[in-house]
C-alpha cells in the first residue's frame, strides 16, 4: 500500500502536536510494510497513491485546499481532525489576558474568579467568526471518507459539536514513544517543567502567575512566536524561572528524568503529547480538563481548569509534595498499552475502510 500523509504547509517553520503525530505515524505504518509519504503542503499529488491521509482541522485555511485536490484527484480520504471545540477558548482569552495584564496579584485573582462564574454566559452566544468557523470545520470533516480522532472524547466533539454524526469514526489512540519508558530518573527529581509552544492555548502565563511567589525552579521549554504574550509571560517570571526555546530529542529525555512535576494546564490537549511523554518518564503530571487527557491518563494524575489560578498553585503543591512515583506504576502500565504499532493497526483498518468506500 502507498499512503499520502499529508500536514500543514508551515510545519517547518512552526512545529506542533499535529506534525508529531504525522511523523510518529509515518514511521509506525512504514514498519508494518507501508510505503508512507509525508508532504507539507497546501496542494498534494495524490497521483500513484491508494489513500491519502490529512492531520488537522483546525486550520480551515490550510485543510480545505488539502482536502478539494485529494477529492479532485479521487482518492479515498481519512482524515484525523485533531479537532475540539475552542469557543470558549477564544471568546475568554482576550478577556483572562486582560486580566493577566492588570494590576496587582490580588486582583489578577479577583478577576480570574470573576471570570470563571461569568463564563456561560459569556460563552452562551458565540460572535459570527466562531460560528462560521466551525461550519467550515464541519465540512471538511465531511470531506472525508474516514475520520481518525484520538480518543472516544475527540470522536463525540466532532460528531456532535460539528454536528457531524454520519462521518464514520475510527478512533485510533496515539502510541507513547518507547524511548519515554527508558529514561533514567535522577535522583532527586525536583523543579516543574512545562513543554509546549508559548501561547495563550497552553496557558503558561496563567501557570507563572499560580506559581509567583513560590521558590521552586520553573522551565517553560518551548517557543514563542506571539512576542506579546511571552512579555506577559515574563511578567510573572521569576528569577528561578527559565525559558528554553528549544533542546534536542536526548537532552528533553534528560530533563523529563529529572524534572519532579510536569505542568500543562491547557485549554483543551488531544490528550498531550508532553504529558504523556512527562508520565511516561516517571514525572509527576498535572494536566488540563478540557481536552481528552483524562481519556488517557485516567485518575493517577491531577486535572486542573485552566481560569482556575488557586487550583493551579493548589495541584502544582500537592504535586510537589507527593511522593516520588514508582516506576512500572498505575499509570506507566496504563501507557505502556498506547504503542504506536497498535496505532497503525488502527490506521491501516481505517484506511482499508476508506478504500472500500471509494470503489
Amino acid at each position: 500500500m502507498r499512503a499520502l500523509l499529508v500536514v500543514r504547509p508551515d510545519a517547518e517553520a512552526k512545529p506542533g502536536g499535529d506534525v508529531v503525530l504525522a511523523e510518529r505515524s509515518a514511521d509506525a505504518l512504514r514498519a508494518l510494510g507501508v510505503d508512507a509519504d509525508l508532504v507539507a503542503t497546501a496542494a498534494p499529488d495524490a497521483r500513484g497513491y491508494d489513500v491519502a491521509h490529512v492531520f488537522g482541522i483546525f486550520e480551515p485555511e490550510f485543510a480545505r485546499p488539502q482536502l478539494l485536490a485529494l477529492r479532485a484527484s479521487g482518492t479515498p480520504v481519512a482524515l484525523s481532525p485533531i479537532w475540539w471545540d475552542r469557543t470558549a477558548f477564544f471568546v475568554m482569552d482576550p478577556h483572562f489576558a486582560r486580566a493577566l495584564r492588570g494590576g496587582s496579584a490580588a486582583r489578577v485573582l479577583r478577576r480570574a474568579a470573576e471570570l470563571r462564574e461569568a463564563e456561560e454566559r459569556l460563552c452562551a452566544r458565540p460572535g459570527s467568526g466562531a460560528l462560521r468557523r466551525r461550519r467550515e470545520q464541519a465540512n471538511l470533516v465531511r470531506m472525508c471518507e474516514v475520520a481518525l480522532p484520538a480518543s472516544e472524547i475527540e470522536a463525540f466533539a466532532c460528531a456532535n459539536g460539528l454536528r457531524a454524526p454520519d462521518v464514520p469514526y475510527v478512533v485510533a489512540p496515539y502510541g507513547v514513544d518507547d524511548d519515554a519508558f527508558a529514561v533514567e530518573p535522577a535522583a532527586p527529581r525536583s523543579g516543574v517543567l512545562c513543554v509546549g509552544r508559548i501561547e495563550p492555548l497552553k496557558n503558561q502565563a496563567g501557570l507563572l502567575y499560580a506559581l509567583h511567589g513560590l521558590d521552586v525552579e520553573v522551565t517553560l521549554l518551548g517557543r514563542a512566536y506571539d512576542p506579546e504574550y511571552l512579555a506577559l509571560c515574563r511578567r510573572w517570571a521569576t528569577p528561578r524561572t527559565r525559558f528554553v526555546e528549544r533542546v534536542d530529542r536526548a537532552e528533553l529525555r534528560l530533563l523529563l528524568g529529572r524534572t519532579a512535576v510536569h505542568v500543562l494546564p491547557s485549554w483543551g490537549e488531544l490528550p498531550g503529547f508532553v504529558s504523556l511523554e512527562a508520565a511516561a518518564a516517571g514525572a509527576r503530571v498535572v494536566a488540563g480538563t478540557r481536552g481528552s487527557e483524562r481519556e488517557y491518563l485516567g485518575p493517577d494524575v491531577a486535572y486542573v481548569d485552566p481560569l482556575d489560578l488557586d487550583g493551579i498553585r493548589a495541584a502544582v503543591l500537592r504535586a510537589l509534595e507527593r511522593r516520588p512515583r514508582d516506576r512500572g506504576d498505575a499509570l506507566e502500565r496504563r501507557l505502556g498499552a498506547r504503542t504506536w504499532e497498535r496505532y497503525a493497526r488502527t490506521v491501516l483498518d481505517a484506511y482499508a475502510r476508506a478504500m472500500t468506500a471509494r470503489r
